[in-house]
């Protein structure tokens, strides 16, 4: 691929995450994405086949920095404790530095996509499986007790994911400062999981 097809696949992909995060699913077609890039529809086929396949990458792309944001934070020569702070920090760092690269991978229910592939899906819960896998450690170093890592760990992403969305959405009450409420909710999060499992 030569690098203005590069540059352009690149600028379709920029454009529609703004359109689909500012306007939503319904809004977004091929021709409005191609009136914004400033090309013919056709030029948008040659690198997608179609809405779903667009879709598709942008969830994936956006599945993806965030995977590997928190693998390179997270230092296996670290302690377990460490390593489950560290997943929980970068999550949240992440998806309140790049809100529409977060908020993609939440944003397009399944019913309004074909199935995404199960290759891509596996990749997807790639954060969600390192988090698992910490947790687990733990278990078999005596550092925590719980008998079910995968919801466990689940549930931790879903309470994540509440607290982002409400400062991301703009719900936070205003008589709450934003930076105390996300510093304050990660603290309870983590906390709260550490002094429940942790064996004394």
């Amino acid at each position: 691929m030569s690098e203005q097809a590069i540059d352009l696949r690149e600028k379709i992909l920029d454009i529609s995450r703004h359109m689909l995060y500012s306007e939503g699913h319904t809004s977004l077609s091929m021709r409005s994405i191609a009136k914004q890039v400033g090309v013919s529809a056709t030029s948008i086929y040659l690198h997608f086949n179609n809405k779903d396949h667009l879709l598709h990458t942008l969830i994936e792309e956006s599945v993806e920095e965030l995977s590997r944001a928190i693998e390179e934070k997270v230092d296996d020569q670290q302690d377990v404790v460490a390593q489950f702070e560290s997943i929980i920090q970068t999550y949240t760092e992440f998806a309140l530095s790049h809100p529409e690269k977060y908020q993609i991978i939440y944003l397009v229910q399944p019913e309004a996509m074909a199935r995404y592939p199960r290759e891509k899906f596996r990749k997807a819960r790639r954060c969600y499986e390192l988090l698992v896998k910490v947790i687990e450690q733990g278990v078999r170093q005596g550092l925590m007790e719980e008998d079910d890592p995968v919801t466990a760990a689940y549930s931790i992403w879903a309470q994540l994911h509440g607290v982002i969305s409400v400062v991301l959405n703009q719900r936070l009450d205003s008589r709450i400062n934003k930076s105390h409420f996300i510093k304050k909710s990660i603290h309870h999060i983590t906390e709260g999981f550490l002094i429940r499992t942790h064996v004394s």
